[in-house]
Parts: structure tokens; C-alpha cells; sequence
């Protein structure tokens, strides 16, 4: 007599969380989709964008994700962004950080982002083009209602905006 086959597959699954994004594939228009990240700890929001930016920087080529309602495999330089809803606690969480800087990202395709980009980085190293180059392939960049990871490949221009009330003009020896 022969057992039933087992299925192999549900044994393979790793948990996962899944977090609601709105993704923009270069060349194409932003969609609303779901990335899967894995279930490690409990997490709030700010932590599961955290663990997705680690996971895009990764090595991994590729990442899952439901779209259209289908589970594809995209290819993690494919993305031109991805965007999640800010948390209702990430404001207390800004102030965490020593700098900011207030931009505009012009990428190959679509539209300009602007927003926020907060930094932690050592005093020698307080320019955005410091923070542009660091390691990795997402930048984050708060906007007033999301979190985007922007995939730097795909970023044309990076331009500091003056805060307001602010005069025009770099300060004195600044080469941004």
C-alpha cells in the first residue's frame, strides 16, 4: 500500500508578514501591491519598513510580491520605488534623527518625490551627497503621507530645497 504524497511545500514556507505598499516598476505607472517580509518579531510599522529596505539591499536579486493578485518574483532593480503609508507614531520617530534635508529626486522615469531625508551620519559627513552615497540600493525619504524606498539607479538629480523662511544659497564652502 502506498502513503499519501506529503506536501513538501508548507514545510518550506518561511512566516511572513505582509506589508501594503504602493510600488512603481520603472516605466510603469504606481500600483497599489503587497511585499512579503519576514516574520521574525513582532513588529510595528517603522520596523517593517525597516526589514523591507534590509531585504531590498540584500543580496537577494529578487523579492515576492502580490500584484494584481498574483504572487510574482520581481527583480529588485526593477523597482523605481515603493512607497508606505506613514504610522501615526513615525513623527516622534523623526526626531530621532541629527539631520534632515529637504529635497527634490528627479528620476529617469516619472515624476519628481520630494520630501525629507533624515541622517544619523558622523559630523565629517553632514551633506546629502554623503547620504546619497552610502551603501545599498533604496534611499528612504519621508514625505507627508508615506515612507518611499527610492531605488538609486533610478535617480537623474538630487536637489536640496531651502527650508522656508530660509535665504537662498548654499552657505560658504558647502560643495553639495
Amino acid at each position: 500500500m502506498y502513503d499519501a504524497p506529503v506536501d513538501r511545500a508548507a514545510e518550506l514556507r518561511l512566516p511572513t508578514v505582509v506589508v501594503p505598499v504602493r510600488l512603481c516598476l520603472i516605466g510603469q505607472a504606481p500600483r497599489d501591491a503587497e511585499l512579503f517580509v519576514a516574520d521574525v518579531a513582532p513588529r510595528g510599522k517603522a520596523q517593517l519598513l525597516d526589514a523591507l529596505a534590509e531585504q531590498l539591499d540584500a543580496s537577494a536579486a529578487f523579492v515576492p510580491a502580490r500584484v494584481g493578485g498574483a504572487v510574482r518574483l520581481l527583480g529588485a532593480r526593477a523597482i523605481a520605488w515603493i512607497a508606505v503609508g506613514r504610522a501615526e507614531e513615525l513623527p516622534d520617530e523623526l526626531a530621532l534623527y541629527d539631520r534632515q534635508h529637504r529635497v527634490s529626486i528627479e528620476l529617469l522615469h516619472g515624476p519628481a518625490l520630494e520630501g525629507l531625508l533624515l541622517d544619523n551620519s558622523p559630523a565629517d559627513r553632514p551633506r546629502v551627497i554623503d547620504h546619497l552615497n552610502r551603501p545599498g540600493l533604496f534611499v528612504r525619504l519621508w514625505t507627508a503621507d508615506e515612507q518611499v524606498l527610492v531605488n538609486k539607479q533610478q535617480i537623474m538629480a538630487v536637489a536640496e530645497l531651502d527650508p522656508p523662511g530660509e535665504p537662498l544659497g548654499d552657505p560658504p564652502g558647502d560643495p553639495r
